[in-house]
């Protein structure tokens, strides 16, 4: 950058009487400090200040360097619908931080006695390489102009088996130690990243932040941690939603059984969660286990046979999760076993007690799911047979929240399908019922869960640059009529942005997925549309094409004084029946 060299450039008429330093042993030695201020609450949407230094000696530079977050504290790869993971190219609407960068320079073998330090942005881009869940990209701005900083960083997801809990790992390769051909030497990277999702458990020893990295000159690996300071656990709302629907073919007596376990965003997540199936109505189909090869030690050995799948829907992330299912272990000691492929390689083992015809998930990751369904297949090779005396029963899951803190306890009741004289899928919803403290569960509920429509996944990203992006999803709600059409009411401080083509409304930076849109139209402020089919489900973004922000409630986000923002959509169903949803948004990137 011709800017760069300028300024590079320009310590040489102060450098004509400086003193060539002694060698030192070539190394580095990092360091990284935290800056919470904005907040510790359990759960929330905070921004994180971290100021590494590498205090390299001689002219030594940091090379490879990894930033491990600690479990549950987690970056938004859903900001501006998903599309900052579609491209290479850092836009506004993916910056996810900023800061500035110290650097040493050396010119003609004689130190700069003054370091350079000039502002840097961190902007979510596409995953650099295959199984990773994004990457970072590091641009040095000046003067209006940007330019990146060596490669995008590779965010990963650490497995289950990691020894640091299920994490983000941000890292960064060759990290430059030239720039326009002189050499430069990293000392310091103080910056914030924006929009950080804190864990939802308050361990008395606080999770560190490490930072781990060799340099140019010393292959040795070091490392600096940091504790992540973490509050009010006790105040996160946990009130999951159960329900559990099964189903026999006429032919033999597997049947298909599956669960669904719902939660609203900004609940605690679990840590574990017990399913107990009423053993008289559905039980261990002992013959497809003896005799139909279904059981495997392990998960990855070739042959091993699926028995079902698993999806998980996640507000952190623009696509829904699909894994698979195997039933492990031994037969005095079975297991369910989960499996998600990158980029979230998680394995959750299922302990299946006989006895009791329960099966444990134990060590649940941080990871926020709205939505998590699991679907054992029936048939003659199915892990459960119904014998439909009776043909129906009451399924209870039993949850702990991530902190250990509380216990609920919820039902569901449900009828076999496909046994003489049964009816329909047999499903119902449940409640969670009291419970505090880890030691077990009180109360137990049967009352179904009311069937309306939801917004889910709602997120508005950014504001501080006059360029909002609102993405949000919408369901129609569980044993409910499909959707027709929907308006949305902006929050105070955001519009429209009008166009015609041909005399009909023109809305560029609109997308909706899982369904076609029939039609647009603006009335009173709202955007209403149209479409084409009834859907249960469908996913909204408006890019910054569509949204207009007012100066004032830019002047407001630039000044962090914006706590959250309503949005309003109205939903119509295929019966006419219409209902209102609010939704106070808190999940602002600001």
């Amino acid at each position: 950058m011709a800017i760069w060299r300028r300024v590079l450039t320009g310590f040489a008429v102060v450098i004509g009487s400086a003193v060539v330093a002694p060698a030192a042993s070539a190394t580095i030695a990092p360091h990284v400090t935290l800056d919470q201020s904005t907040g510790t609450a359990a759960g929330s949407t905070r921004n994180l200040g971290m100021d590494l230094t590498f205090a390299p000696s001689g002219s030594d530079s940091p090379k490879d360097l990894t930033v491990s977050l600690p479990a549950g504290l987690l970056a938004n790869a859903s900001i501006d619908g998903g599309e900052c993971l579609k491209t290479t190219t850092p836009t506004a609407a993916c910056q996810v931080g900023s800061g500035t960068v110290s650097a040493s320079e050396t010119l003609l073998g004689i130190p700069v006695p003054v370091p350079v330090s000039l502002p840097v942005v961190f902007d979510l881009v596409a995953p650099p390489k295959p199984g990773d869940l994004a990457g970072l990209a590091l641009s040095v701005s000046l003067l209006g102009s940007t330019s990146p900083l060596g490669s995008p960083a590779d965010i990963t997801v650490r497995p289950s088996s990691s020894p640091a809990g299920v994490g983000l790992n941000m890292s960064f390769t060759d990290v430059p130690d030239t720039y326009m051909g002189l050499p430069i030497s990293v000392d310091e990277l103080n910056t914030t990243f924006n929009g950080l999702r804190l864990p939802a458990s308050c361990p008395s020893s606080p999770a560190n932040v490490t930072v781990s990295g060799d340099s140019y000159q010393d292959p040795t690996t070091r490392s600096a941690s940091a504790p992540l300071h973490v509050t009010s656990c006790s105040a996160l709302p946990y009130a999951p939603a159960f329900k559990v629907t099964a189903a026999r073919d006429r032919s033999d007596s597997g049947v298909k059984v599956t669960t669904d376990i719902t939660q609203r965003p900004g609940e605690a997540t679990s840590r574990t969660v017990a399913l107990t199936l009423p053993a008289a109505v559905v039980g261990p189909n002992v013959t497809a286990v003896l005799n139909g090869g279904i059981l495997c030690s392990n998960p990855t050995l070739a042959g091993c046979k699926t028995i079902g799948s698993a999806s998980s829907t996640s507000p952190l992330y623009p696509r829904k999760l699909t894994g698979r299912a195997y039933l492990t272990g031994s037969l005095a000691a079975p297991a369910i076993t989960i499996v998600f492929p990158p980029p979230f390689s998680l394995q959750l083992n299922g302990a299946v007690d006989l006895a009791t015809n329960t099966t444990t998930f134990s060590h649940v990751p941080d990871i926020p799911l709205t939505d998590l369904g699991v679907t054992l297949a029936g048939g003659p090779d199915a892990v459960f047979a119904a014998s439909c005396a009776p043909a129906g029963g009451t399924a209870t899951s039993t949850l702990t929240s991530q902190n250990g803190d509380r216990t609920r306890r919820v039902s569901s009741n449900f009828t076999v399908a496909g046994c003489p004289g049964s009816t329909g899928g047999g499903g119902g919803g449940g409640s969670s019922a009291g419970g505090s403290g880890a030691g077990g569960a009180s109360g137990t509920s049967t009352a179904r869960r009311p069937h309306r429509p939801r917004i889910v996944s709602a997120s508005l990203s950014g504001l501080l640059r006059g360029r909002p992006s609102l993405s949000f999803t919408l369901l129609a709600g569980s044993d409910a009529p499909k959707l027709r059409s929907f308006a949305v009411g902006l929050p105070r401080g955001l519009s429209f942005v009008r166009r015609r083509a041909h005399g009909r409304l023109r809305l560029e930076g609109l997308s909706v997925t899982g369904a076609q849109v029939k039609s647009l139209a603006l009335e009173r402020g709202r955007l209403v549309v149209t479409l084409r089919r009834p859907v249960a489900r469908l996913a909204v973004t408006l890019r910054s094409r569509a949204l207009k922000e007012s100066p004032g409630l830019e002047r407001r986000a630039r000044q962090r004084r914006i706590k959250s923002l309503k949005l309003t959509v109205i939903t119509t169903n295929v019966r006419g029946g219409t209902t209102t949803l609010t939704l106070l948004m808190r999940k602002l990137h600001l």
